[in-house]
């Protein structure tokens, strides 16, 4: 049993870091740390090198653990470098949701909780990255609805914000609202490459290119790879989603899609992170320094139950009504798990003697994503956090069910589909771009014709857990609906709970 250290990157980014301004860099990067090669040993291994699993990384190696990461893909490959990078604290369900479902007391430990992980990506960051402390806005645009925003001010001072009433929010439409001082924005394929080089120099070893399969064991000692067989002590699941056989974090954190868009304006944007009320909510911010380009986001649907074209034009549409576009720079879209009851799910899993999880991170994976490292650290040291029952993976929101099963209806529905007759598909007349799944010459099909006009025959049953796949135009991937898997235009999986590709039709 090899138990070597792959600790410094074997490839330079330095070339790659400032190539390109960072939004057009939400796809993967080049590899810079190996894959597995050989067996391995170490007492916690990590799934996922974004900034749940980095975060926990060096958090555990601060500790004096003997900690690997391994990531199917590269560093950035995934949600973390998809994401718009929007640094805050405000609750997702707001502020009196909040206090409302954990009372005063809690509310303002788990917001304490957010602010810590701001001010340790600061602290990481130090003068690279790009980061900056900027306040940011929570508005509307609709009169009706300022006394309800103003109603939110108080519980969000009792939970540890800082905020200001706004008569007038620096941003087009926007009739009033709050500020909220010290929240941030980063570069965060910067901080990404910075947090993997942190963890090298603290120790850790990272593998990339390095798919480790799904943990269904209740006591796991190792995990085989096709690179090789890795024994642990611990095991922590950081890959977003639920990379584990539970069922109960399937339900309760069901995959949805999120949109962004950067563009080019001719007025700059003011510094700030800005979010309205809208359900689902619109966001913006700078994407420069000078406030020319700015990223906004939003349209989010279930993930496979949408149409991604129409979302997208839609937050098009939104942006040039508020700002005077030059330029749409790019386009591209992240999934995220939406816990059922607005938490996230972060500790031991349930049934589970030595299996650790984060996921449910929502749309605020980065401040979750660091805060997961502390917690699940004092939790593996068997130390008690005042937030730890109500995190925990093993909980069950009842004040949620009717959002589970709400849910778990589209899952249903999606499964139907494999004992319903198929539409035809009259493959020639896919134009570039396009896919579908039906009927075609008496088979079962994810039928698509890719940008390149190679046509692709293949399962339309996703390998993970037999759901049926749809055609994403938008970013030319087929997605599984039930639990969120993404493959490539040629079946290649790409990313969620899948380990396997699919599988390709004869003639294909």
């Amino acid at each position: 049993m090899s138990k070597e250290r792959v600790n410094p990157p074997t490839g330079d980014r330095s070339d790659i870091r400032h190539r390109e301004p960072y939004w057009f860099q939400h796809r993967a990067i080049d590899r810079a740390y190996p894959p597995l090669r050989a067996d391995h040993q170490t007492e916690v291994l990590v799934l996922g090198g974004g900034i749940t699993g980095l975060s926990v990384a060096l958090e555990l190696l601060s500790r004096g653990k003997r900690v690997t990461v391994c990531d199917a893909n590269t560093i950035g490959g995934g949600t973390t470098g998809r994401s718009s990078a929007h640094l805050d604290a405000h609750p997702e369900m707001g502020p009196g949701a909040l206090v409302k479902q954990l009372g005063p007391e809690l509310a303002a430990t788990y917001t304490a909780m957010r602010l810590d992980a701001i001010e340790r990506i600061e602290q990481r960051c130090g003068d690279a990255c790009d980061f900056r402390r900027v306040p940011g806005y929570f508005y509307t645009e609709n009169e009706d609805r300022l006394d309800k925003i103003r109603r939110s001010i108080d519980d969000a001072k009792a939970i540890g914000l800082s905020v200001t009433w706004q008569d007038s929010v620096p941003i087009a439409k926007a009739v009033g609202g709050y500020r909220v001082e010290m929240m941030a924005r980063v570069d965060i394929f910067a901080y990404l490459q910075h947090l993997a080089s942190l963890v090298a120099e603290a120790g850790g070893t990272i593998f990339e290119q390095t798919l480790v399969p799904g943990i269904v064991e209740s006591h796991p000692a190792s995990l085989k790879t096709s690179g090789g067989e890795i024994q642990f002590d611990q095991v922590v699941s950081a890959i977003h989603c639920n990379y584990t056989n539970s069922q109960r974090l399937y339900v309760q954190t069901p995959p949805y899609q999120s949109y962004v868009i950067a563009a080019k304006v001719r007025t700059p944007l003011p510094d700030a992170l800005f979010w309205d009320d809208s359900d689902p909510y619109f966001y913006v911010r700078r994407a420069t320094a000078d406030g020319g380009t700015i990223l906004a986001g939003g349209k989010d649907h279930r993930t496979g139950a949408g149409d991604e074209s129409v979302a997208m034009n839609e937050l098009e549409t939104w942006i040039r009504e508020r700002f005077d576009v030059e330029e749409v720079v790019s386009r591209w879209s992240a999934e995220l798990f939406e816990p059922a009851d607005g938490l996230p799910f972060i500790g031991k899993v349930a049934g589970k003697e030595n299996v650790w999880i984060t996921t449910g991170l929502s749309g605020v994976g980065l401040t979750l994503g660091t805060a997961a490292g502390p917690m699940l650290a004092d939790l593996m040291e068997g130390k008690a956090h005042p937030l730890e029952k109500t995190l925990s993976p093993a909980r069950v929101p009842l004040r949620a069910a009717g959002n589970v099963l709400a849910e778990q209806a589209a899952s249903v529905a999606d499964f139907a589909e494999r004992l319903l007759p198929a539409k035809s598909v009259d493959v020639s007349a896919l134009a570039s771009g396009e896919g579908a799944v039906g009927n075609v010459d008496g088979k079962h099909t994810a039928v698509c014709r890719d940008r390149d006009g190679c046509l692709r025959q293949l399962s339309p049953i996703c390998t993970h857990m037999g759901g049926v796949l749809r055609w994403n135009e938008v970013e030319q991937t087929w997605d599984c609906p039930v639990h969120g898997g993404r493959f490539a235009a040629d079946g290649a999986r790409l990313y969620g709970p899948p380990e396997d590709d699919l599988d390709r039709i004869a003639g294909d």
